[in-house]
């Protein structure tokens, strides 16, 4: 089987057509505006990983087919990057066991809030729930075997949500990045696929004063410059940026992902 990298949605946080909008990229024709919110499945030497589980899995799972997982790597805690884990029960029932899932022990604090349910023992007759198995991540970086696999993993801060990053040889997956450390550049080094997170184009931000939370367009660029990365791919993508207007704008190596998109690794 060949290594590679599904995104099963490259929308933000609202997907895009945005509800109740009426702007281009909302009504565009082309099937790349269209975008589910992010998450992403990995195939790596024979298995099969989830990172992140969005409100919109169950559609995604349907539609590409997915039939069993590995393990679950969770980036943060932000609905729209957890909003699906209850939908995870079917591979409970398909796969008989638990699905392990490796996480920041910030974001398992979290989880224990939102979804108290998955926490304790399930007791015979109650409605069955998600069953998880957790990893926690103890350090902000380091490097973890997870499923048979080797991990990097990094942390950074979208505001005051602490957020992982990870990395399996020359891939890595960072969503939701906005204050970062040279440590983490450091820590990338080497990466030659990267996929990384950007909102808006940086004349959006400035012409209506939106406070900032992801990486803009151009700031992207320049983080992938950073790292060094061969080809980088976009995700995260808002209802501001037309897939084909920017495209025709990006440096070589410099992609906008869309929902289907497989990149082989």
């Amino acid at each position: 089987m060949n290594n590679q990298f599904l995104f099963l949605g490259s929308g933000g946080s609202t997907g895009v057509p945005v509800i109740g909008c009426d702007c281009p990229v909302c009504t565009s024709k082309n099937p790349m505006d269209r975008r589910l919110r992010p998450s992403g499945l990995l195939k790596a030497q024979g298995k099969t990983f989830l990172i992140d589980v969005g409100p919109d899995f169950r559609q995604q799972a349907l539609k590409y087919q997915i039939r069993s997982i590995d393990g679950l790597l969770l980036t943060h805690s932000h609905f729209d990057h957890i909003g699906g884990l209850d939908d995870l029960r079917a591979f409970n029932f398909l796969q008989r066991q638990k699905i392990p899932c490796l996480l920041s022990i910030e974001t398992f604090d979290e989880l224990k809030l939102r979804y108290h349910y998955l926490m304790r023992e399930q007791k015979v007759g109650e409605t069955i729930c998600a069953d998880l198995d957790f990893h926690l991540l103890d350090h902000d970086f380091g490097a973890v075997e997870f499923q048979g696999l080797i991990w990097d993993f990094v942390s950074f801060y979208q505001g005051e949500m602490k957020v992982t990053g990870f990395r399996w040889k020359d891939f890595a997956f960072i969503s939701d990045i906005n204050e970062f450390t040279e440590e983490v550049c450091d820590a990338l080094a080497g990466v030659k696929t990267l996929v990384v997170s950007a909102a808006k184009p940086n004349e959006y931000l400035t012409a209506r004063g939106v406070s900032k939370r992801h990486l803009t367009i151009e700031e992207a660029i320049d983080f992938a410059k950073q790292i060094g990365a061969s080809q980088t791919w976009i995700t995260h993508i808002g209802h501001e940026i037309d897939h084909a207007v920017v495209t025709r704008e990006l440096p070589k190596g410099i992609s906008l992902a869309y929902d289907g998109l497989i990149i082989e690794l």
